[in-house]
């Protein structure tokens, strides 16, 4: 499914369906994987409308799983047929920032599905660095929401649980699609109770599914935090939500900002008698997703997928754009599809 223009607003077809030749593995280090899975962002409708700079035309989808189709004469780590999720940032593992385990920062990363081709599609070129071997029987549609969205959460949980102490209280700003994962990975992590806070009843309904202790509108947030929050998580990030979330903060607590849009403000007397700290996460690094594809592998946290077919790519973009996706949309290329059971936690969109 190929972009071949920017346009805002979102037109009715912004992806087209075309044959493309399939890359092959032609640097020592370079894999192909045939993709099982490829997770629907709402950076895609970004990039889409022009928010953010990228090539034309360009192949969307920077959250892959798959299977190895064909590696370079170099890598050793995966063979053909294993079964693999990507890390969503290609480098070599030289500069200083990786050196030291922050593969977001490395300068000349390439990011399949924003600065080079991605995911949507049958076949995606990548790197061994990049590989994550999971079980042959895993739900691959489900970890492949992991590689940015459960990325990104746990990166945030992670800081937010060494803060968090039994008797405190941890609020979830969107219960969407990194949301509903964080309520899992801050349940796992922490002894905290958990807020949830979304306008959307479905999304809070399955806010609680998912472990929170309650789940309400944000009109409602003040009545239910008496004594405050110690850690506040902003996945959505536009200016009502920064502001509600470092209001909500007891002393000493911490605004977490995963969404972006917005901008905070306040006054340096709120920062200074309040003593808050105000945090950023960006993604998130190859340990982080280690750590939380071990969760995910082990039950503790369950992605909520919907799935839609890949020649369905432009249906799944609007159903996202419009809020009508609950949890995370999936992309599954029917050349790569494999008999799998519906469960509870998963629910399938048909054309």
């Amino acid at each position: 499914m190929v972009m071949r223009a920017i346009s805002s607003p979102l037109p009715s077809a912004p992806l087209t369906l075309e044959d493309v030749p399939t890359p092959h593995a032609a640097g020592p280090f370079d894999v192909v994987v045939k993709v099982a899975a490829a997770g629907v962002c709402r950076t895609d409708l970004h990039l889409l409308t022009g928010e953010l700079p990228h090539p034309i035309p360009l192949v969307l989808g920077h959250e892959n799983a798959g299977w190895v189709h064909e590696v370079g004469s170099e890598v050793t780590r995966v063979a053909v047929g294993d079964a693999v999720i990507c890390y969503p940032f290609v480098s070599d593992g030289l500069s200083a920032p990786e050196r030291s385990g922050l593969d977001t920062c490395a300068p000349t990363r390439l990011t399949p599905g924003i600065s080079v081709d991605g995911g949507y599609a049958e076949y995606l070129l990548t790197n061994e660095r990049s590989m994550l071997p999971v079980p042959p029987d895993a739900d691959l549609a489900a970890l492949a929401v992991l590689t940015d969205a459960g990325l990104a959460a746990y990166r945030a949980c992670k800081r937010a649980a060494s803060k968090l102490r039994p008797g405190d209280t941890a609020v979830i700003i969107g219960a969407g699609g990194l949301g509903h994962l964080a309520v899992q990975i801050v349940r796992a992590l922490s002894p905290a109770r958990i807020i949830a806070v979304d306008t959307n009843p479905a999304a809070r309904e399955l806010a609680v599914a998912c472990g929170a202790d309650l789940a309400v509108d944000p009109e409602a947030l003040r009545q239910a935090l008496p004594a405050g929050a110690h850690v506040v998580l902003d996945f959505v990030g536009v200016d009502a939500t920064a502001a509600g979330g470092i209001a909500a903060l007891d002393f000493g607590g911490t605004y977490i900002a995963v969404g972006v849009g917005g901008a905070v403000t306040l006054p340096l007397t709120e920062l200074v008698e309040g003593e808050k700290h105000i945090e950023g996460v960006y993604v998130g690094t190859y340990t982080d997703l280690l750590e939380v594809t071990a969760l995910a592998l082990a039950g503790r946290v369950t992605p909520h997928v919907v799935r839609y077919p890949l020649e369905a790519a432009n249906d799944a973009l609007h159903d996202l754009a419009a809020g009508r996706v609950l949890g995370r949309a999936v992309l599954t290329p029917a050349a790569s599809a494999h008999p799998s059971t519906t469960t509870s936690n998963e629910a399938d969109h048909h054309v």
